[in-house]
């Protein structure tokens, strides 16, 4: 089959050059090759395709038919190569991003639309969950998370997109007639919505590395980071998330930062994709595209 296609583009060289001597010249062949080709053709089709003389050539019928084929036939090779050719210069197909329920807010969600606008061509499908989704016999091509515990090396990788700090926030109403809170400490005394629900130790322990003593009162709990938020814009009580979700908050004075000279230990940001996947494939692209961005500098998260 390869051999007659390449022969069929061969004899559509010399219908269309109406020579043997100019097709041999632009196919880089002899034009004894070029015969043999159109020869040995002729002989599979069992007709000729070529009238011959001296002075010039013409089609035969069959030629004419068959020259009209060929054509065909190579315009969509060619379309074909330069749809490839688009896809490697303007990314296309489906990409299935996996993260954390507070990926809905701002600056995260802002992400995500300018990466579909950026691309247009690309499908973006995006799994908001509050636990991590099992990652094996799935179609997820990127997932964000803040551990790579079990992360399963042989079949996947891990970039590090950087470091995610947290911080300790409430409404102005809450916080207003209430002391000033100086340590983590303080914040027992405070009305806490427990999202995600992870217990009292493990938050208080990013701050100094210390066992709280005391634990604040459990007002809510709810495993989506956006019912907490609005938990908070009530004045239910304080929450702990992560600072890129609140900056602005705090700047337009919606939020209040509690304890802005503690520092929370950092934990570290990664984003996990299959070990297989192409050099320049779309989940490659969506990485670069991530830790280009000017609020991942601002709030040191996606710094190489």
């Amino acid at each position: 089959m390869i051999d007659q296609l390449r022969t069929m583009a061969i004899f559509q060289s010399v219908a269309e050059l109406g020579s043997f001597r100019q097709a041999a010249k632009t196919l880089q062949l002899s034009p004894s090759v070029i015969s043999h080709h159109i020869s040995k053709l002729e002989e599979e089709l069992g007709t000729p395709l070529l009238y011959r003389s001296t002075r010039r050539m013409s089609l035969t019928d069959a030629g004419v038919a068959l020259l009209a084929a060929s054509q065909r036939m190579t315009a969509a090779a060619l379309d074909g190569l330069s749809a490839v050719q688009r896809r490697a210069t303007q990314p296309t197909g489906k990409l299935t991003v996996a993260a954390s329920t507070p990926f809905s807010q701002s600056p995260y969600v802002e992400t995500f639309t300018r990466f579909a606008q950026t691309y247009p061509d690309v499908q973006l499908s995006v799994q908001l969950e509050d636990h991590s989704i099992p990652l094996e016999g799935s179609t997820i091509d990127v997932a964000i998370r803040g551990r790579i515990s079990d992360l399963d090396d042989s079949s996947y990788k891990a970039r590090k997109l950087g470091k995610v700090h947290f911080c300790a926030f409430a409404a102005p109403s809450y916080v207003q007639g209430r002391p000033v809170p100086q340590s983590i400490e303080d914040l027992a005394d405070w009305d806490w919505i427990q999202s995600p629900p992870l217990p009292w130790s493990a938050i208080a322990t990013l701050a100094d590395g210390t066992e709280p003593l005391r634990t604040p009162r459990v007002v809510a709990t709810c495993n989506n980071a956006t019912v907490g938020r609005k938990f908070v814009d009530e004045g239910l009580g304080f929450m702990i998330e992560t600072y890129p979700l609140v900056a602005e908050d705090f700047r337009s004075g919606r939020l209040v930062h509690l304890l802005p000279k503690v520092k929370f230990r950092p934990i570290d940001v990664y984003a996990i994709y299959p070990a297989n996947s192409p050099k320049d494939g779309l989940a490659r692209v969506f990485i670069d595209f991530m830790m280009e961005q000017s609020w991942a500098t601002e709030h040191r998260f996606g710094l190489r």
